[in-house]
């Protein structure tokens, strides 16, 4: 257990110079330390975390701290002391002003990956009818391929042949999340693993290592409490940072009795400034403000090519408008060019017009011929004359600008996300989806060859944290992987998970994930999403969706053509939803962006007096002694924590729950701000 806050003393908001607590000798689950302060007459915020070492065990490597979980409320904890003042404070981890929140960690160090398995649909081959009519479960355990197992079955070499286990591993355990069932949330698995049945379970297993190119895991098959049989994943059978592998079952007897089909993707940290990534002194991941549903304009002012539109979709000047005629947010897509630029747009594809040789002077036009953004610099996107592959079904607007749009730099269509957050204005917030393709249930894929999921997020994150300032953010995707990278490598930004669900008007996607409703919330309840973003259709028909969401109090928005239906978009408004996307917003009804009308009404109220916070901690217990430095003295407990302060040391009690708050990344003088509210 760990403090980590505003003071140098417990770390300057870096977690890894957060202030170690101790676990008490009589009580597990309290932990307790004492630290010196070192600015009094100031405001101290902070918050706990549970962390854990991992050792890559080679020479000269030193152990790394991992975040386990952490508070990750929007206020952090906070206290005043003055000179010569001993503070007490008793705390539950994870409980705090009557709430309770707990994020799990992001991945900080180079050296640290995040490693997911998955197994579904009919991963579980036998040879012999004999176990296939049988309940069989599933165990994952990791391991080092440089020492020996603990638990390993090989008697095949002496007792002194392998290295001498360290005291620290390279790697965490292995916790499971069942998508399946009614509780998604990972926890450790059971000593006898967890029920697979072929077309009907959904596991993932997650586990963090600090040394990938020795982990390896060994894959358990148990009916009832009955190991039968073992297969090995070893570094070597996953090469690549994404894709699927089948490994052979062997029983006790060293026969192959089968094969398991096993999903893998390895998530890795994103190099950029850690005082910009790692500050835990505010969050927003998990964050959201209830009020009367957000309306968000559909790539600005909608859809320009396949319908008619105000503008240009996905153009700085679309977005603008929307800002102007009342959005509260703006959805649009963001992808990479071949020279690795994030910019603006919808499809994955373009069409280029080619002249080619001409046959005769009669010949009607030149011909198009279909590329990938992908395949495209940025200056080729902006130099080449580009057509929609929906072949101009809107006449009005074309991919490139007209003549007279020329010098209207605003109009351009494949804007950099740079210039993008940089022009709009700031009061409106950005719904960022993430454009990354898939495969279709009919066997298609929306773009194949595509390029690598973690250097793909990676330049999408470091664009918007670096340029973002204080703009509203909300990540989302259709892709439930690209969705689980945002939120393994940053904790400021949150992630909504796009969903089709059943539909007849698009190809679904093969992804479980996207494919079902009741997985999809399960999926972003057990990730740590923020919320999910159904479709329209399938809520029309049927809502139960929201109130499973609702259980695991997740944000819910509502995209698709439906909401350009007036009396829709006031149906979902009175499901209370907390968000809905839409085209030409604005244009039939005059409204005002909800953030600028607060923040108007917050400017008219009397200022108040400063506070500590909204909900303070429980009553400190407060020494005033002669020490002539405030001392911090706190106790956390895993069910209740305690921290207690003074002028040059400070101990903390803590337990085992949840609490957490972070100071205003805009105002660095204030606890928050109108953009926290």
């Amino acid at each position: 257990m760990f403090a980590c806050g505003s003071d140098v003393a417990l770390g300057a908001w870096d977690p890894l110079k957060a202030f170690p607590l101790t676990k008490s000798l009589t009580d597990s689950d309290v932990w307790t330390g004492c630290a010196e302060i070192c600015n009094p007459n100031e405001e101290l915020k902070f918050r706990y975390m549970i962390g854990y070492y991992l050792d890559p065990c080679t020479e000269g490597s030193k152990q790394l701290l991992i975040v386990h979980r952490w508070e990750s409320f929007l206020i952090p904890r906070s206290a005043f002391l003055s000179p010569g003042q001993k503070l007490v404070l008793d705390d539950i981890f994870g409980n705090y002003s009557g709430s309770t929140l707990l994020t799990d960690g992001w991945i900080i160090h180079n050296e640290e990956n995040v490693v997911l398995l998955r197994i579904h649909g009919e991963a579980l081959k036998f040879y012999k009818p004999f176990h296939r009519g049988k309940e069989h479960r599933v165990k994952i355990v990791p391991f080092d391929v440089r020492f020996k197992e603990i638990e390993s079955t090989d008697d095949d070499c002496l007792p002194d042949s392998d290295p001498v286990l360290p005291d620290v591993p390279s790697f965490s355990n292995t916790e499971l999340s069942v998508l399946s069932r009614e509780d998604p949330i990972f926890g450790p698995q059971y000593v006898n693993g967890s029920v697979f049945r072929n077309e009907v379970d959904y596991l993932v297993f997650k586990t963090r290592t600090v040394s990938l190119e020795h982990l390896a895991f060994r894959i358990e098959l148990f009916t009832g409490m009955d190991r039968i049989g073992l297969a090995y994943a070893l570094p070597a059978a996953l090469p690549d940072l994404y894709g699927k592998a089948t490994f052979p079952i062997i029983s006790l007897k060293n026969i192959p009795i089968g094969q398991i089909d096993i999903d893998y993707m390895l998530v890795k940290t994103m190099v950029m400034d850690r005082s910009i990534r790692d500050s835990m002194a505010v969050s927003w991941g998990r964050y959201w403000k209830k009020r009367n549903t957000l309306e968000v304009g559909h790539r600005g002012m909608g859809c320009s090519y396949t319908k008619m539109a105000a503008a240009r979709e996905n153009t700085i000047y679309s977005l603008s408008e929307a800002a102007k005629r009342g959005a509260d947010y703006v959805e649009f897509d963001v992808q990479l060019t071949k020279d690795m630029q994030p910019v603006i747009y919808h499809d994955f594809h373009v069409l280029v017009e080619v002249a080619g040789r001409r046959q005769n002077l009669f010949q009607p036009k030149p011909r198009h011929h279909q590329l990938a953004i992908k395949d495209l610099s940025l200056d080729q996107l902006h130099l080449l004359q580009l057509e929609h592959p929906a072949e101009r079904l809107n006449k009005t607007w074309r991919v490139t600008p007209s003549e007279e749009e020329i010098n209207e730099e605003f109009h351009n269509p494949f804007p950099h996300l740079k210039q993008v957050l940089e022009s709009v204005a700031p009061d409106v917030g950005f719904n960022i989806e993430v454009k990354y393709p898939m495969k279709m249930k009919d066997g298609t894929h929306e773009c194949p060859a595509y390029m690598e999921r973690n250097d793909f997020v990676d330049v999408i994150l470091r664009n918007v944290l670096e340029h973002a300032g204080r703009r509203r953010i909300i990540f989302s995707s259709f892709d439930p992987d690209v969705c689980s990278l945002i939120t393994l490598k940053q904790h400021i930004y949150p992630v909504i998970f796009l969903v089709v669900g059943p539909t007849t008007r698009y190809t679904p996607f093969q992804d479980l994930r996207s494919d079902s409703s009741k997985i999809a919330v399960n999926y972003a309840a057990g990730n740590g999403l923020l919320g999910v973003n159904f479709h329209s259709e399938e809520l029309l028909q049927d809502s139960s969706p929201l109130q499973r969401a609702d259980k695991f109090r997740l944000v819910t928005f509502v995209w698709g053509d439906d909401l350009n239906i007036i009396q829709n978009l006031e149906y979902f408004k009175g499901l209370q939803v907390d968000g809905v996307i839409y085209d030409r917003i604005g244009e039939v009804r005059k409204r005002r962006n909800t953030f600028v009308v607060e923040n108007e009404s917050r400017t008219a109220l009397p200022i108040r007096t400063p506070e500590c916070s909204r909900s303070p901690t429980p009553e400190p217990i407060i020494h005033t002694g002669t020490q002539s430095a405030p001392e911090l003295e706190s106790t956390v407990n895993s069910t209740m924590k305690r921290l207690s302060i003074s002028q040059n040391s400070a101990f903390s009690k803590v337990t085992d729950e949840e609490s957490s708050q972070p100071s205003c990344l805009h105002e660095p003088t204030q606890n928050y701000c109108s953009l926290c509210t």
